[in-house]
């Protein structure tokens, strides 16, 4: 997958305006929105409601690639300081310049431990 450039996301911003991101939910109800639509018989309200949702899971969707992005350059920024001898940056170092970015790893890092725990216990 390539990613999209800086000029990309500002223009589709741009476009989308105010629109508002999906939540989770919304993205199933656009996706029943969406296969009512293609019905043959779609009324007016369903093809409403499915471009409404398209847009609102284009909002998530470029949410996703300023997040993506935000990694992506955090690694990159962090892994040419240590390569260069700037600095000696850690994992430890990498999530907080994240969360200093609005990447907020902690249900993440809930998970990984939950796993970890019961590869541990399998290990007894």
């Amino acid at each position: 997958m390539n990613p999209m450039t800086s000029e990309q996301r500002r223009d589709l911003q741009n476009l989308l305006g105010f629109t508002i991101a999906a939540d989770p939910d919304a993205v199933t109800r656009t996706l029943a929105a969406v296969r009512r639509a293609a019905q043959p018989n779609a009324d007016r309200l369903a093809v409403t409601q499915a471009v409404a949702g398209a847009l609102s899971l284009t909002k998530r969707l470029l949410a996703i690639e300023e997040a993506y992005a935000t990694v992506r350059t955090t690694i990159a920024r962090l892994e040419i300081a240590n390569a260069r001898g700037h600095d000696d940056y850690n994992l430890h170092d990498l999530a907080a310049e994240l969360e200093r970015a609005g990447i907020d790893l902690k249900t993440d890092y809930d998970a990984a431990d939950d796993l970890a725990r019961a590869a541990e216990s399998e290990a007894l």
